[in-house]
């Protein structure tokens, strides 16, 4: 099975470390996610995907730690290794 490296967000650099501190300043210090580590290889995936997940936790009435615990509970109840 193919692997793709995940950026160590102390390594990044440029557009994907400010990106990465933001994902900090939501999510918290050092919760980064693995997905956007992964994207952080190609800039405009990265940008693009970021820009969805943040207008997600960050719209609507449900606080974002409860949208991120849905996002776990579903995440197994389908068994998702992720």
């Amino acid at each position: 099975m193919a692997r793709i490296r995940l950026v160590d967000p102390s390594e990044a650099q440029g557009r994907v470390r400010e990106i990465f501190e933001e994902i900090e300043s939501v999510r918290g210090p050092g919760r980064v996610p693995n997905l956007m580590r992964a994207y952080a290889h190609h800039l405009p995936s990265l940008e693009s995907n970021w820009d969805r997940m943040k207008r997600l936790l960050k719209s609507g009435l449900l606080p974002t730690r409860t949208k991120e615990a849905i996002g776990l509970t579903m995440a197994a109840l389908h068994k998702c290794g992720y």
